[in-house]
């Protein structure tokens, strides 16, 4: 009988790297789960098998206190790196070695120096492709382009050490395969929601309320939104904006104050009722590999308006609608449909709930051992 793969995952930040780390273990794969600090409400992992790197988390948090854009993208930089290198002490006896771009060059090299099979999982577009959408929105300054051009840098030196790269959705898949990565390298996993966690509720109030959730950035398309809002004037009608602004949005923020109800944090628990309160779930993003908050927001039976640069895996003119990127035409078109039959509104939102329930987490763990089995009994050969 062959042996199983001995695994180590290792993620600077949160993501989705814990369902992995849980996935792996559930599987019995699990020889250790790098991450720079760990929450110790989070179950399913063993303790014992956790290494904590908080000097990175340190490192990166009080570069991102610089002010602007800056702070974040040189944490990206400087303070990844020193996690990565630190972690590139942990792999030495792994059969598989599973990193999160941008956060696992050191350990990739590594591990293949120790005859280890490479994975590097990739959650947003190819950065060349990202960047180039990204252009026409985002005014860098010089140090901001310097900056990012050494982060595409790392990243395209990972694509070239791993052996397979994880992706969550046929839009990144694309952008990979439209900037030469080899087809053999990419393994497609669909992540996937808690349906316990997230599901339909009673709405409390006749309120047509449009929902978006997510951190507040020009990536995400919010300016787009807030101009078809403003637009519209609808009566009886209200757009609620979850999550923290990015610095690249104060203006945007500041500028539109009054025509939106900022929610800045909530907790994953108290996430749901939120859900369950909107007429609409809208995220309008240039490019996102993959997009939580659409199942999340399907879960709990609401219609959905995404972008087709949004990688979940959604039901056009089924589950909501899809519609392309700076089309502030078709965002609005798409809310006055819903504003005046919100009687289909919610049959596409039942839809959506009854659709998106197979991408649980239960079910990405499955995805994921079967590739880990597959590639590990390749190896075998």
């Amino acid at each position: 009988m062959l042996r199983h793969p001995n695994i180590v995952v290792s993620s600077a930040g949160v993501f989705h790297a814990y369902h992995l780390a849980r996935g792996v273990q559930a599987a019995g794969y699990l020889q250790r789960f790098i991450t720079s600090v760990f929450n110790k409400y989070e179950s399913g992992i063993d303790k014992s098998k956790i290494t904590q790197i908080q000097l990175a988390y340190v490192c990166a948090a009080l570069i991102r206190l610089f002010p602007g854009s800056t702070g974040r993208l040189a944490s990206y930089l400087i303070g990844d790196d020193i996690y990565d290198r630190i972690a590139a002490n942990y792999v030495k006896e792994a059969d598989i070695v599973h990193v999160f771009n941008n956060q696992g060059l050191q350990c990739l090299k590594v591990a293949k120096n120790n005859g280890a099979i490479t994975v590097v999982s990739r959650s947003s577009a190819h950065p060349n492709v990202q960047a180039k959408i990204l252009s026409l929105d985002v005014k860098e300054n010089n140090l901001d382009r310097q900056i990012n051009k050494l982060l595409i840098e790392r990243h395209l030196a990972e694509y070239e050490l791993a052996d397979y790269i994880f992706v969550p959705s046929q839009f990144v898949w694309r952008t990979m395969i439209q900037e030469g990565v080899p087809e053999r390298k990419l393994r497609r996993v669909h992540l996937g929601f808690d349906p316990d966690r997230f599901y339909p509720g009673e709405k409390q109030d006749d309120v047509f309320r449009i929902m978006y959730a997510g951190g507040l950035s020009k990536q995400k398309g919010i300016s787009y939104l807030l101009e078809d809002y403003k637009g519209l004037d609808l009566p009886n009608s209200e757009l609620v904006f979850v999550g923290d602004e990015y610095p690249d949005a104060k203006e945007i923020i500041s500028t539109n104050k009054g025509l939106f109800r900022h929610i800045r944090f909530v907790p994953q628990e108290k996430l749901t009722h939120f859900y369950q309160q909107a007429s609409v779930f809208v995220l309008p993003s240039l490019q996102d590999g993959f997009g939580m908050v659409v199942y999340e927001a399907a879960g709990c039976g609401i219609p959905l308006i995404i972008t087709e640069n949004v990688g979940a895996d959604i039901r056009d003119e089924e589950d909501g609608f899809v519609v392309p990127i700076r089309d502030s035409k078709s965002i609005a078109e798409k809310l006055l449909y819903f504003y005046h039959n919100q009687h289909i509104a919610k049959q596409m939102g039942l839809a959506a709930h009854e659709y998106v329930r197979q991408f649980t987490w239960g079910n990405y763990h499955n995805e994921i051992k079967g590739h880990y089995d597959e590639i590990w009994n390749e190896q075998l050969l």
